[in-house]
């Protein structure tokens, strides 16, 4: 197996994968050494096996009626949606300069 990954990109429709052109290319994180298209599809690949937590718990959102014109509408604060857990991403670039 070569040390140099292959191109997602440039693969697309060939019978031999494309080779990385890493620093040559504009995907490329040099950090990372790794295809940001490979990050990000790895990213969303984790995010996808996380339980989405509440969602089936969740009931179906129901329109408020129209009120009389009479009767003003005060905005509730305390019915929040439910907040995501958001997940941690493993390629986070917070600790480089």
């Amino acid at each position: 197996m070569p040390e140099t990954p292959y191109c997602p990109l440039l693969s697309i429709e060939k019978e031999v994968p494309v080779l990385c052109q890493e620093e040559l290319c504009m995907w490329y994180v040099k950090q990372l050494k790794l295809c940001a298209i490979t990050v990000t599809a790895y990213a969303n690949a984790l995010n996808l096996q996380m339980p989405q937590a509440g969602s089936a718990s969740q009931t179906p959102v129901q329109k408020p009626q129209q009120a009389p014109q009479t009767q003003q509408i005060k905005p509730t604060l305390t019915n929040k949606p439910p907040e995501k857990p958001k997940a941690t991403n493993p390629f986070a670039l917070d600790d480089l300069d």
